[in-house]
C-alpha cells in the first residue's frame, strides 16, 4: 500500500527533490561578476560571426565563434601568466579535440571510444586545475559536433584553421581583459591543483556515462545525437545529487522556453549580420544570468548552441523538427546525467572504484 505521506509537501524527500527545486525557479542569486565581463565575452564570441557575415561566409564565421568559446575558461584569479596559460591550454584542447573529431567522422567505429577519450582528459584537466563551469563543456562540444560534421578530407585543414583563428582572437581579447582586471583589482592567489587519485575515479565515471549517453542516442537513431552527451555532461558537473537534480529541472524548463525563442529566431530568417548581432545579445544574456539563475541562462543557451552548430544547414521546412528533436535530446541527456550522478555519489561504487584507482596510481609516476 502506498504511503501518502511520502508525497506530502512537508515530507523531507518531497521538499528536497520537488518543492525546493521548483522554488529555485523563481529565485535569483547575487551577481559576483563585474558588469563589463559579459560585454567582453559576447564581443569575443560574436565578432568572428560578424567577420563571416561581412565576407558572406557565415558558416566559417560560426565555426570560428565555436573556437572563440575558450574565452569562457579565462580564470579570475592568479597572475596574468597563469590566466593566459589556462586559456592557451584550453585553446590547444579545443583545436586538438575538434581535429580528431573531424578525422574520426570518417571512421565510425571510433565515435564512442573518442568521446570517452576526449571527455576523460577534459574532465581530468578541469577538475585537476579546479576550472569553474563551463570547464571543458565547449571543448567536448566541439569534438562532438566534429564527429557528425560531414566534411571531405580535403577540407579538414581549412576547418581546423578556422577554429584556430577563433581561439587566437579569443586569446587576444582574454589577454586584454585579464590586464584590465589585474589593473583594477589586486591579484588573488590561484586555486591549487587537486591530487590525481582523488579525481580519477569520478573522471572515469563521468566519461563512461558521456560515452554511454552518446551510444544510447545512436541506438535510438536520433538525428543530432551529440546534444545528448552535452546535456549529460552539464548535469554531472553538480557537486551533489540535489544540485544535479535541481540543475536538471532548470535545464529542462529552460530548454522548453528556449525552444520557443529558437523557433522565433529561425522563423524570421535573419540576415547574416542579424545572426551575428543575435549571438552577441544571447551571449550577453547568458553571461549575465548564468551565475544568477541557471534556468534563465538556458533559455538563451538553447538557441545559441543551435545557431552555432546547425544554423547554416537549417532548411525552412525543418525548423519544427530541429526544435522538437533538440528538446528530447536534452531530456534524455538530463536523465542520463542524473543516473550518472546516482552512480558517482554512491558510497559503494566510489569505495570499490577508489581501491582500483589507488592500485593503478601507485604504479604510475604521478
Amino acid at each position: 500500500m502506498i504511503n501518502k505521506r511520502v508525497f506530502h509537501l512537508d515530507n523531507p524527500i518531497t521538499h528536497q527533490y520537488i518543492k525546493h527545486p521548483l522554488t529555485t525557479l523563481t529565485q535569483f542569486n547575487r551577481n559576483p561578476r563585474p558588469w563589463h565581463m559579459p560585454l567582453f565575452v559576447a564581443f569575443a564570441i560574436s565578432f568572428p560571426v560578424m567577420i563571416g557575415a561581412y565576407l558572406s561566409d557565415l558558416r566559417m564565421g560560426l565555426l570560428a565563434s565555436l573556437g572563440a568559446m575558450v574565452i569562457l575558461n579565462l580564470p579570475y584569479t592568479g597572475s596574468l601568466l597563469s590566466r593566459m596559460t589556462t586559456v592557451l591550454a584550453c585553446s590547444f584542447g579545443m583545436v586538438a579535440c575538434f581535429a580528431v573529431g573531424l578525422v574520426a567522422h570518417n571512421v565510425p567505429i571510433l565515435t564512442i571510444p573518442l568521446m570517452f577519450f576526449v571527455t576523460f582528459w577534459c574532465t581530468l584537466f578541469s577538475r585537476y586545475y579546479k576550472l569553474p563551469p563551463p570547464a571543458g563543456l565547449f571543448i567536448i562540444m566541439a569534438s562532438a559536433i566534429a564527429l557528425f560534421m560531414p566534411a571531405p578530407v580535403s577540407q579538414i585543414p581549412q576547418l581546423i584553421g578556422v577554429v584556430v583563428l577563433g581561439t587566437l582572437f579569443a586569446g587576444m581579447v582574454a589577454c586584454f581583459y585579464a590586464l584590465l582586471l589585474i589593473y583594477n583589482k589586486p591579484v588573488l592567489p590561484v586555486n591549487t591543483s587537486m591530487p590525481v587519485r582523488e579525481i580519477l575515479g569520478d573522471t572515469l565515471i563521468v566519461s563512461a556515462f558521456i560515452a554511454l549517453s552518446l551510444l544510447l542516442a545512436l541506438w535510438l537513431e536520433m538525428p543530432k545525437p551529440y546534444w545528448v552527451p552535452m546535456s549529460c555532461y552539464v548535469i554531472m558537473q553538480g557537486m551533489n545529487f540535489q544540485s544535479m537534480w535541481g540543475k536538471q529541472i532548470h535545464r529542462i524548463v529552460g530548454t522548453a522556453i528556449g525552444m520557443l525563442l529558437a523557433w522565433l529566431l529561425l522563423s524570421v530568417h535573419l540576415s547574416d549580420m542579424g545572426v551575428a548581432l543575435g549571438i552577441f545579445g544571447m551571449m550577453f544574456c547568458i553571461e549575465t544570468f548564468v551565475v544568477r539563475h541557471y534556468g534563465v541562462a538556458v533559455i538563451f543557451i538553447t538557441p545559441l548552441t543551435i545557431f552555432l552548430a546547425e544554423y547554416s544547414a537549417v532548411q525552412p521546412t525543418a525548423i519544427s523538427e530541429i526544435i522538437v528533436t533538440r528538446f528530447w535530446d536534452t531530456v534524455l541527456g538530463c536523465l542520463m546525467g542524473v543516473l550518472g550522478g546516482i552512480v558517482i555519489l554512491s558510497p559503494i561504487v566510489r569505495q570499490k572504484l577508489q581501491v582500483i584507482v589507488d592500485k593503478v596510481v601507485a604504479k604510475l609516476p604521478i
